[in-house]
């Protein structure tokens, strides 16, 4: 499909302006967009129709600091080892002014069973809706790893399950929600993307 072709389909188009968020206003999600949001995940697909993964939709910004200082207390402890892709938070995690949420009023963490084996792709479907949905009303979104990567430290679990989760859950992904700070001048540029990642098998 060209350029031009999938102008002409808004979802599309959608996917391919969306852009993860890292900067937002004090301002608080309403309830009937945050709703739209969730039940934007809730109609993801699932494996088997399940519908195993919950939604735990965090707006108290009591909670957020304290799961804000669970994952910076972790991860600041934590050593550089040389290729670890969560080298990155080790060293913000170190800096004072830490904020893994990036100080979004709303944090949406995606829970499913613990054994359950399509677990990540159920939950990661719901993500992607819900990031889509958040897009088409206006607000920004991103996905949030330190969740899910704490997701087997106990005083993490402990924390959550006063949150709602269930001791046979876990945390498969997260997204943070809010309306964006940032407007300005190339936040809609369509980066370029990388050669080489489509392969086609054609013939009978």
């Amino acid at each position: 499909m060209s350029e031009t072709e999938s102008g002409c389909n808004q979802m599309i188009e959608l996917m391919i302006n969306r852009r993860s968020v890292r900067s937002y206003t004090d301002a608080q999600v309403p309830e009937q967009l945050l709703d739209a949001v969730l039940e934007a995940g809730l109609y993801a697909p699932t494996g088997g129709n399940h519908q195993y993964t919950r939604f735990i939709a965090i707006q108290s910004s009591r909670a957020l600091e304290q799961l804000n200082e669970i994952v910076r207390n972790n991860f600041s402890a934590r050593e550089i080892v040389e290729g670890c892709y969560q080298n990155k938070t080790i060293r913000k995690a170190k800096m004072e002014h830490y904020h893994c949420f990036y100080h979004a009023p709303v944090l949406i963490l995606v829970v499913s069973p613990s054994d359950h084996c399509n677990s990540m792709a159920d939950s990661a479907n719901a993500l992607e809706n819900m990031q889509l949905a958040a897009t088409s009303l206006g607000l920004g979104a991103c996905w949030i790893n330190q969740i899910h990567w704490l997701t087997d430290d106990q005083r993490m679990r402990e924390y959550l399950y006063g949150l709602g989760m269930e001791q046979t859950e876990s945390v498969f992904g997260s997204i943070v929600i809010g309306f964006p700070a940032n407007q300005g001048k190339g936040c809609h540029i369509r980066p370029e993307r990388k050669a080489g990642r489509v392969v086609k098998i054609k013939g009978g």
